[in-house]
């Protein structure tokens, strides 16, 4: 075999340790908790108990119930991010983009429904979730705002008023609201089409 061949060759992908196993399950048993009761009214031991493991085995992979949210949060956060970028990065009403970024949207409120809509409508008061919030929030806005200035400067979307980022906001807040108002036996795909709908009438007048 040939240095070339070493270089070539994939490396192998190393399976989940015992320790990433439980980890996730830390993570996958408050997401589940998260979704019927704030954090505030969450104990160790219950995150503990629904991941399978001791009170002791909890603290080994997270200091504390604070340190499970930061983990959820960051993870939805990165999802966010990479499910809404080939829409907002591209130009236009791209329904096909924007179907796309939708459908995921909606996938990732029905696997985080509880958590999202604690955080957009402030059930439970958590500081944390709230900066949380106001931090994907501000974050959208800009982009989505730079968006509409791109396609109202190269004439693909009609002047305002309102400002783009004015206009950013209806329709991150419109888009906030409907998902979290959906219900658990809701249609997705209706939603998902609504949204799409929606999107291109505020945008850019047409359906």
């Amino acid at each position: 075999m040939t240095a070339t061949d070493a270089v070539q060759r994939p490396a192998r992908r190393r399976a989940p340790s015992r320790g990433d196993l439980r980890e996730q399950a830390i993570l996958d048993g408050a997401r589940a908790l998260l979704g019927t009761r704030p954090l505030s009214q969450l104990t160790i031991d219950e995150l503990a108990g629904a991941a399978g493991i001791s009170r002791s085995s909890f603290y080994f992979y997270f200091d504390s119930k604070q340190a499970v949210l930061a983990a959820l949060l960051d993870g939805i956060s990165a999802d966010l991010a990479a499910d809404s970028a080939p829409w907002l990065d591209g130009t236009g009403p791209d329904e096909q983009a924007l179907r796309a970024a939708t459908t995921a949207t909606v996938a990732l409120w029905r696997a985080h429904g509880g958590l999202l809509r604690q955080a957009w409508r402030g059930d439970g008061a958590d500081a944390q979730l709230a900066a949380w919030r106001n931090g994907v929030l501000e974050r959208s806005t800009a982009r989505t705002a730079a968006r509409i200035e791109r396609d109202r400067a190269a004439g693909l979307a009609p002047e305002g008023p309102p400002s783009a980022r004015v206009l950013a906001r209806m329709l991150l807040g419109m888009k906030n609201d409907l998902l979290a108002e959906h219900p658990a036996d809701g249609d997705d795909a209706a939603l998902v089409e609504d949204l799409v709908a929606a999107t291109l009438r505020l945008l850019y007048g047409r359906s």
